[in-house]
């Protein structure tokens, strides 16, 4: 972990003032109707939103295929009635010179011409020839209306039959005029064929309009209606969906403003449901689970760094409350009483140095993270170990006190830090272990079971009375202690093992314990290797810090 350092500047004044979050664009929108911009509004609106863009592109895809189907319906009932009017035709003006001239030809009517059958679908027919002065045939309710004769030279021209859209006296209809070709030989010199008249069929399409129009209808009040349907039931929905998120939101409102009697103990109920809201509800509670247990730690803490600065500061003013007394009353004062007396306010004075320096020390980690506190570097374990070892010779009362590092052994660290890891843990062993036991520091390297990579070990190992199993899993929180075995009058401060806690873990290292009562307390710290490629300007390992494992 590579440490971060914070720098912070004061920030330039300026003479800009800032909009308040009231006057934001938008704000007096979401006061006056804040449900526009929550969830179920704009799922609501989302989902009315793709209905309505899905009916609107179905309905003009069904208009269109429905207006088309009408279209190909009525050209193929025109061109079949021009057709078989066809086959009821034939031409005069054959051939008449020897040479092959012909002369002009021109539409007869046969003999056996009837068109009441189509007329009777309600269809209109009028028939011309080339002379153009008049129609051949006439007859149906268009056939007075078009085509007109004016027009019949302009219609003589076409080759192909071709379909009109016509409105007369605003009544709309279709009509085709289907030119006759003559079943002579092509002219040699344009090798077409001749036109020799035209048939016209036509009919009304009112009926079509009025078909598409009831379509329309249809479509517009089914679609009206399945949108109302589909917002109002997916408003619901949504409500019933996000329901449990509005508890949540009202629980955690409640829990942060402390209304009545709601806590951090308060727990949300979990649907039986296994779906995303089940999975929130499950997190927010594992959540409350985690404030409330950091809640009651910083109230135990605070607590017991009261008591903790208390103690020393009583026996403080209780001695000089004593040396006021003696000096106000103008008796002798005894020398011995009064260096015993000035000795207890050093001794507590000392206590609370150490007792303020080391809450600073875990402030400071806690601010800054862990790697605040180290400064790395390629250091010896070693010649560490040896250091700590004549250190702690001054706290022995009768133990024996061992040393066992039969090899150098490297590790990227920070070398004062590490050499207070040691200490604390000697001074802790050395405390617990009785007058003739034994308390060893050992360094060595070793695999670790659990990760599988290799790291360096700092193992204090002490036949003291050992720490009762349920006392394990405790052992780094501050203040904490077991029963009595760290007592306030051996001068400790209670903070010694979390101070070593956070050295290792911004060493990228972790802790076990092994312990049970009558057998001694076995400690042993990891901490990773150097590796020979390391820049020994950064960590050598980049994997997060683990918290200690407690073996019994």
């Amino acid at each position: 972990m590579i440490p971060v350092e914070q720098e912070t500047q004061a920030a330039p004044a300026s003479t800009t003032s800032r909009v308040p979050p009231e006057e934001l664009p938008g704000s007096f929108i979401r006061r006056r109707v804040p449900y526009l911009f929550s969830i179920r509004f704009g799922l609501t609106a989302w989902y009315a939103g793709v209905l309505i863009l899905t009916l609107a592109i179905s309905g003009v895809a069904l208009r269109a295929m429905l207006v088309r189907s009408l279209e190909q319906d009525a050209e193929a009932r025109l061109i079949e009635a021009a057709r078989d009017i066809r086959g009821m035709t034939s031409e005069t003006g054959l051939i008449t010179d020897p040479r092959g001239d012909t002369g002009e030809m021109s539409l007869i009517l046969l003999p056996d011409f009837d068109a009441e059958s189509i007329l009777a679908t309600g269809l209109s027919i009028t028939i011309i020839d080339t002379s153009a002065s008049g129609p051949l045939f006439e007859k149906g309710p268009l056939s007075n209306r078009w085509p007109q004769p004016q027009d019949y030279r302009a219609y003589l021209k076409l080759r192909e039959p071709t379909y009109f859209i016509h409105e007369i006296s605003d009544q709309s209809f279709r009509g085709l005029a289907y030119p006759i070709l003559s079943r002579q030989a092509p002219d040699p010199e344009t090798g077409q064929r001749s036109v020799i008249g035209v048939i016209f069929t036509s009919e009304s399409i009112e009926s079509d309009n009025r078909v598409v129009a009831r379509l329309n209808q249809v479509l517009l009040a089914t679609g009206l209606a399945g949108v109302v349907v589909a917002t109002f039931g997916g408003w619901m929905l949504a409500g019933r969906a996000l329901a449990p998120v509005n508890r949540i939101i009202t629980s955690a409102d409640d829990i942060a403003k402390g209304k009545g009697e709601v806590s951090l103990s308060r727990r949300l109920d979990v649907p039986q449901t296994g779906d995303e809201i089940a999975q929130l509800a499950e997190t927010f509670n594992d959540m409350l689970d985690r404030i409330e247990e950091a809640f009651a730690a910083q109230h135990r803490f605070v607590g017991d760094a009261s008591h903790e600065l208390r103690t020393p500061l009583t026996a403080i003013k209780g001695n000089i409350d004593v040396l006021r007394r003696q000096i106000a009353s103008g008796r002798g004062m005894d020398p011995a009483d009064t260096s015993e007396a000035l000795a207890d306010v050093s001794r507590e004075t000392d206590r609370m140095g150490r007792l303020v320096d080391d809450l600073l020390s875990l402030a400071r980690t806690d601010a800054e993270g862990f790697g605040s506190i180290v400064n790395l570097d390629a250091v010896s374990l070693d010649t560490l170990a040896r250091e700590a070892i004549r250190t702690a010779e001054v706290l022995v009362n009768g133990q024996e006190l061992v040393l066992n590092a039969p090899v150098p052994v490297m590790i990227h660290g920070d070398g004062d830090r590490l050499v207070q890891v040691m200490l604390i843990l000697l001074d802790n062993a050395l405390r617990h272990t009785p007058p003739g036991g034994r308390v060893t520091l050992s360094i060595s390297t070793a695999i670790d079971p659990h990760d599988h990579v290799t790291c360096a070990c700092i193992d204090v190992e002490d036949t003291g009375k050992g720490i009762p199993a349920e006392h394990l899993p405790h052992l780094f929180e501050r203040f904490y202690r077991a029963e009595g075995s760290r007592s306030r009058l051996d001068g400790g401060t209670g903070l010694g093992l979390s101070i070593a806690l956070s050295i290792v873990r911004s060493h990228q290292g972790w802790i076990d314990v092994e312990s049970a009562p009558g057998h001694g307390t076995h400690v042993t710290v990891w901490l990773p290797m150097l590796d020979e490629d390391t820049d020994t300007d950064g960590p050598a390992s980049r994997r997060l810090p683990r918290i200690p494992r407690r073996r019994s």
